[in-house]
């Protein structure tokens, strides 16, 4: 009988954990919650976040304070949803600071929040103000990046590069009219800065351009050559060629870290002219109406290819950034999003 009821228990259990969540393993999920929009909050007391938004590229501290002058710590009630469902809370990652004095914030620290690009993250606080079943909700938001934004910041904290390389990224992206914080986004994400990255697509250097991306920016750059050799012979034996200086900046423009950067937004303008063919803009007035998602089609064809985004966009409309062959586009475009926001915050999220 009480193995019996240990199995129960455990089975009971592990239905209600649930997929994981960005809070951990630990945390079981409840039932459904339906936000109300409606209620007017007081107006003395507030939430602040740091980071304010969403953040996807590796595990961070998330700071929640909230001012309260009416706080009673024994009326004390706050709840976290995710995915419109309570998470009935056991957070080894949480913790929380009540405040000592009137007007001081309370503090909710969560340590190495785990948000997973690719996944439909809706998160969402609630707090119970003192004598209130109506909880004030704040949400936190997916990161914002704008394309032709000038950055207020350029922080490219955690990672490591020369002032020079910052420099060219900051020079060649105002030249064309870009977000300098979006294309150091972008190689973060394609690179890690590394200027010779390889990938097995061929892919070569702080952008990745792969010999068919080559092929387009060559209309803008006839003079700008790549190596004969990544038309005839395998991944393997270009990484050795590249070891020995066999393929360099002379020989293959995608070397070249300010040819690199460049040619990055010379595709990325031929993607701006094939969206804006008019069968194309038919299709994006179909899907989206007045709302078009331009930066993440762009960051999704540049992954991607064009074409696949075309047929994900016709088949799906507004959710074809869930077409199952967009599950590594997904990723990206979330992951970029993310590196361009931290970026203009001037905050290192990570240790």
């Amino acid at each position: 009988m009480k193995l019996l009821l240990s199995t129960l228990f455990i089975i009971l259990f592990t239905s209600c954990a649930g997929p994981t969540t960005p809070f951990g393993g630990q945390v079981l999920i409840g039932e459904k919650f339906r936000l109300d929009q409606s209620f007017t909050p007081p107006e003395n007391i507030n939430f602040k976040f740091s980071p304010e938004r969403q953040y996807y590229n590796s595990p961070y501290d998330l700071q929640v304070s909230i001012v309260d002058p009416s706080f009673d710590i024994n009326s004390f009630r706050y709840e976290i949803l995710y995915n419109n469902r309570l998470l009935n809370r056991w957070m080894k990652t949480e913790e929380i600071q009540f405040p000592s004095k009137k007007n001081e914030p309370i503090k909710i620290t969560f340590k190495n929040l785990s948000i997973l690009p690719g996944n439909i993250n809706k998160i969402s606080f609630l707090y119970y103000p003192k004598g209130s079943e109506t909880p004030i909700i704040h949400k936190l938001e997916v990161p914002e990046c704008l394309k032709e934004k000038l950055p207020e910041k350029m922080n490219l904290s955690p990672f490591n590069i020369s002032k020079s390389l910052k420099n060219n990224i900051q020079n060649i992206s105002e030249k064309y009219g870009y977000n300098s914080n979006l294309i150091a986004a972008l190689i973060a994400q394609e690179s890690s800065f590394n200027p010779k990255a390889l990938s097995f697509a061929k892919a070569l250097g702080l952008t990745q351009v792969t010999p068919m991306a080559h092929e387009e920016i060559n209309r803008f750059k006839k003079e700008w050559k790549i190596h004969p050799l990544f038309l005839q012979t395998n991944v393997l034996n270009l990484r050795t060629k590249l070891k020995e200086n066999k393929i360099n900046s002379f020989n293959d423009w995608r070397l070249d870290e300010k040819k690199s950067i460049e040619g990055g937004i010379l595709y990325m303008n031929y993607l701006s002219d094939y969206w804006s063919q008019p069968n194309k803009q038919a299709i994006l007035a179909d899907a989206f109406q007045h709302d078009v998602p331009e930066l993440d089609i762009l960051l999704a064809s540049y992954n991607s290819g064009p074409a696949r985004v075309s047929r994900a966009i016709a088949s799906h409309k507004k959710h074809w950034l869930f077409d199952k062959n967009l599950n590594e586009a997904r990723k990206y475009v979330m992951n970029i999003k993310s590196y361009c926001y931290s970026f203009n915050q001037g905050i290192t999220h990570e240790e």
